[in-house]
């Protein structure tokens, strides 16, 4: 950042639309991943189950409480680079909240080796491929187990069992 912006501006503008304040303060891509990360979120109350969405809910209001707070403490520092947010406690919490939207934060701390940056990417890409994939095994599995799926029927799981593929014995 080449001068120093008005914090309260670039607060009102990242409340107004998550990011905002980061593309005010001359950080287009942190303000474009952000303002991107809330959309999908946001998003995702269409798709997701309700437990789901109340993790999605928690998720995006946490992200925007940290855009709306890093635009204005970034406009008011001169855009000098600010440490809390590539501590370890922090990167692994966003990890754990918004997981893969987070990996351009932990690619860019230095407080992670290389293979520690190696080792969370693997982790928070494989969790979010087996809970994309969950429902499509789960699936599979009632498929293969007939006694199971009548089980699941009788208990009032319907939306689990009442695939037109399954074969009733």
């Amino acid at each position: 950042m080449t001068k120093k912006k008005n914090p309260l501006i670039a607060l009102v503008l990242s409340l107004v639309v998550p990011g905002l304040g980061q593309i005010y303060n001359a950080e287009l891509t942190k303000g474009l991943v952000l303002a991107a990360s809330c959309l999908i979120l946001g998003m995702g109350f269409f798709w997701l189950s309700a437990s789901a969405t109340l993790s999605a809910l928690l998720a995006l209001i946490i992200l925007w409480v940290s855009a709306f707070l890093d635009a204005y403490v970034t406009a008011r520092t001169g855009g000098e680079p600010l440490d809390w947010y590539y501590r370890v406690s922090y990167v692994v919490a966003m990890l754990l909240l918004v997981g893969p939207l987070a990996l351009p934060l932990l690619w860019k701390s230095p407080r992670f080796s290389r293979p520690a940056k190696a080792t969370w990417t693997t982790v928070v890409i494989g969790a979010m491929l087996l809970f994309v994939a969950t429902p499509y095994l789960l699936s599979w599995l009632i498929r293969q187990m007939p006694d199971l799926a009548r089980l699941l029927q009788r208990s009032g799981f319907h939306s689990w069992v009442s695939r037109p593929n399954l074969k009733w014995h």
